[in-house]
């Protein structure tokens, strides 16, 4: 695939990895027990770990992507937070950054 379509479609598709990854639960599980800035690879090579609504793109498009756990905020009336960011791998400009609750990792299977 050419550099700058692959470019444009890992920019396409980055908003929903960063949705379905943050909300999946065993993503959030690998997340939250992984260390800080410990990067894991999102790839069409491991589709049974993808949400079924990443699948297609995944495929048709071989996206990949990293994300990491990069910062906890300090506990406050609502508890803690965590910071999750995601790279588009090869493409290092295309980051975004979602803010996850430390409540909801009781949501996360043990």
């Amino acid at each position: 695939m050419k550099f700058a379509i692959a470019e444009k479609l890992h920019e396409k598709y980055l908003a929903d990895v960063v949705t379905e990854i943050s909300q999946d639960s065993l993503w959030r599980k690998k997340l939250f027990e992984g260390q800080f800035n410990e990067q894991f690879l999102i790839t069409c090579k491991k589709l049974e770990e993808l949400p079924c609504h990443l699948w297609s793109p995944f495929s048709q498009y071989s996206l990949e992507f990293f994300v990491s756990k990069i910062y906890s905020c300090p506990e406050g009336p609502d508890g803690g937070c965590i910071l999750f960011e995601f790279k588009a791998k090869g493409f290092p400009h295309l980051v975004s950054q979602v803010k996850v609750s430390e409540l909801t990792k009781r949501d996360v299977p043990t």
